[in-house]
């Protein structure tokens, strides 16, 4: 194929006149080549633009009917080496000026003879982001040196205002400052980005450089006068509202004809969603691991604590009320009791916790608990309630809404303290949400929420803090006050809740804690819950449970209340022993060696199917996410005491029975 040289527009065309766009330009060259190829189409030079592996892209009008001129077809040159279209021998100056030019991104240009005649062409190399622009011209006309020299810079001030055009419309922010940082062009999607108009900024040094990088942005600015390239550079550029964006910089040198370095092209791309997506997956991931750490502690622990109060409620009853060591049980007791708050903190923020959810109205929820939460702040401030009254319901668990509210508060009373004019503000409200929770780094799911604000004047947060404000054990508050569990808790029953938690704080300016839950149409269900006595009999319980000493407990305080109690330490041991005895309620431990609890009980009933079986455990991690139980499975949580394991019997019992009853 020949070297194109240019022809006049008047040349009869014999190929299709549009823009050639191969079915493969998006893949290789990139969607910016696609946007670039209208804008080169009519410019009255040749253009060639070429990928860094020297492919041709496409060709413009121009360089198409050059083609075409030398019956050559344009159409099969895309995909092409440049080399079959510019027939430059290897080691020649203009091959090398090319290829200087594609490998070290930087403009260039040269005047060669024709291969094929006696004409001149001047070229022009132009690298862009994902290949190079060739223009080319016809020079043969020019009558002297002086002529073609001058004819030489218009053309290439043309060249450059094409550039310019081609900047201009490009997606993404392009800049051009000089070797002293000196604004020389801004495009529009900088100004989009940054919000500062080209005729603020150009002239002037770059303006949204924070001050903590300037160090490090000067430094590149003597490499980059040294002619040196950046790619993806990772850093933090200000918006003019203050905003901080995280961006990636890419830069390289511009040079005049004699190859100084005279300023630089900078690329900038805001990568700050894509950050904060990144920080998302690094928190749920620290929260999966440690939640997998508290999850196990928790269940471990709940079944040394299941002995230790149930051994002390039996050593209780087996002591007269006189005697002193009662005041040492119940001082054990008690601290069982704070150990088993607790792991049930593990629990909720590890998000492994059974929960129980019904359709609640937070107001009255709110009002249920209003003279505890006043008394919580008798001390530090006032308690202001601002609820809805056409306040919608919440599908969620009771107790752990309570929890998730009482950490609020006594997180706001710690913050006011010693404040004066202190207050808490409770505020509850209806709201639809959109695209909020775009900014947020989250997952978007719009729809209709429930809104809890639990609002404080205290001292607020700074960034640092905010960003670590959920972590498990981080505390601002001196050591022994406080484990560093409560927000890490409230986040926890939150999300288990399919709801999220927002922050708003500055120092000194106080705190907005908002909880969305997602509002409900289901209606509340009146309770029928009542104060179970714990009243025994004379049924057969078999309790299975591989812990020893939870299964000695179990089968001590059954037998206390009149019960026959067989026991095993695990499925198959229970399958056999089933075999060959009657038995009218199986206790069993849902997390077991060999055989879960729910493999058991289907195994049981396979032989036993009206057989009733309630479990009992101390980590809910397989029951939540897996699916193992229903929430309307008789479930009793550990640690648990021998009068709240007979009562919930006696419970299970009853029901079973009335169940047989004929109606």
């Amino acid at each position: 194929m020949h070297e194109p040289r240019p022809v006049s527009d008047t040349v009869a065309m014999t190929a299709d006149d549009r823009p050639a766009l191969p079915g493969h330009l998006t893949t290789v060259f990139g969607e910016g080549a696609r946007q670039l190829a209208p804008l080169i189409e009519h410019v009255r030079d040749g253009c060639i633009f070429i990928d860094y592996e020297y492919r041709v892209g496409f060709l413009n009008l121009a360089a198409r009917r050059d083609m075409a001129s030398r019956g050559a077809d344009p159409d099969r040159v895309p995909g092409s080496a440049i080399w079959d279209v510019l027939q430059y021998p290897e080691g020649t100056p203009a091959r090398s000026a090319v290829e200087g030019a594609v490998r070290d991104r930087v403009p260039t240009y040269f005047t060669t003879r024709g291969t094929h005649g006696p004409y001149w062409v001047e070229v022009d190399v132009v690298p862009l982001d994902q290949g190079c622009l060739l223009y080319y011209r016809d020079a043969t006309s020019m009558s002297s040196a002086e002529e073609a020299r001058a004819a030489s810079e218009r053309a290439a001030e043309f060249s450059n205002e094409r550039l310019r055009v081609v900047i201009d419309d490009a997606p993404l922010a392009v800049l051009v400052v000089d070797n002293d940082g000196v604004v020389e062009h801004w495009n529009p999607a900088t100004e989009t980005m940054f919000q500062w108009t080209a005729a603020e900024v150009v002239g002037h040094r770059l303006p949204h450089i924070p001050e903590d990088e300037r160090e490090t942005f000067d430094a590149n600015l003597v490499r980059a006068r040294q002619g040196e390239s950046f790619k993806a550079m990772p850093a933090r550029r200000i918006r003019k509202d203050g905003v901080m964006l995280d961006v990636q910089v890419s830069s390289s040198p511009l040079r005049d004809r004699a190859g100084a370095v005279t300023g630089s092209i900078v690329m900038i791309s805001d990568v700050t969603a894509h950050r904060k997506l990144e920080e998302q997956l690094r928190m749920a991931q620290k929260m999966e691991a440690v939640g997998l750490l508290a999850g196990g502690v928790a269940h471990d622990f709940n079944n040394l604590l299941t002995a230790i109060k149930g051994f002390t409620s039996l050593l209780e009853m087996s002591i007269g009320r006189d005697d002193q060591s009662g005041e040492f049980l119940a001082e054990i007791s008690k601290a069982a009791d704070r150990a088993a708050a607790l792991t049930a903190q593990l629990l909720a923020f590890s998000r492994k916790q059974l929960l129980r959810p019904e359709s609640l109205d937070l107001n009255v929820r709110i009002r249920e608990l209003e003279r505890m939460l006043r008394l919580l702040l008798r001390e530090y401030g006032q308690l202001e309630l601002a609820l809805d009254p056409s306040l919608g319901h919440v599908l969620a668990d009771p107790g752990q809404v309570e929890q998730v509210l009482l950490n609020l508060v006594v997180n706001a009373r710690d913050a006011i303290h010693g404040r004066e004019g202190s207050s808490v503000t409770i505020r509850t409200s209806n709201v639809e949400l959109h695209h909020e929770f775009d900014d947020w780094g989250v997952e978007p799911r719009p729809g209709a929420y429930v809104r809890l604000d639990v609002i404080d004047n205290g001292c607020g947060m700074d960034r640092a803090t905010l960003a670590r404000i959920f972590d498990p054990f981080f505390t601002t508050k001196e050591p022994g006050h406080g484990t560093g569990l409560g927000l890490a808790t409230v986040f926890g029953i939150v999300k288990q809740s399919d709801g999220y938690v927002w922050v708003d704080s500055r120092p000194s300016q106080g705190a907005t804690f908002s909880v969305y839950l997602p509002r409900t149409h289901v209606a509340m269900r009146t309770s029928g819950a009542h104060a179970v006595t714990a009243r025994g009999g004379t049924e057969c319980i078999l309790v299975v449970e591989d812990e020893d000493a939870v299964r000695r407990v179990a089968r001590r305080a059954l037998e206390l209340q009149g019960y026959s109690v067989l026991d095993a330490p695990d499925g198959e041991s229970a399958l056999e022993m089933a075999r060959g005895h009657h038995i009218d309620l199986v206790v069993s431990d849902v997390m077991m060696p060999g055989m879960l609890g729910p493999a058991f009980a289907a195994k049981l009933r396979a032989t036993h199917p009206n057989l009733p079986v309630m479990f009992m455990s101390g980590h809910s991690d397989d029951i939540v996410r897996q699916g193992l139980l229903d929430p309307d499975t008789p479930f009793l949580a550990k640690p648990f005491t021998p009068a709240q394991l007979a009562g919930k019997v006696r419970e299970e019992l009853d029901r079973s029975a009335a169940l047989r009853r004929p109606s």
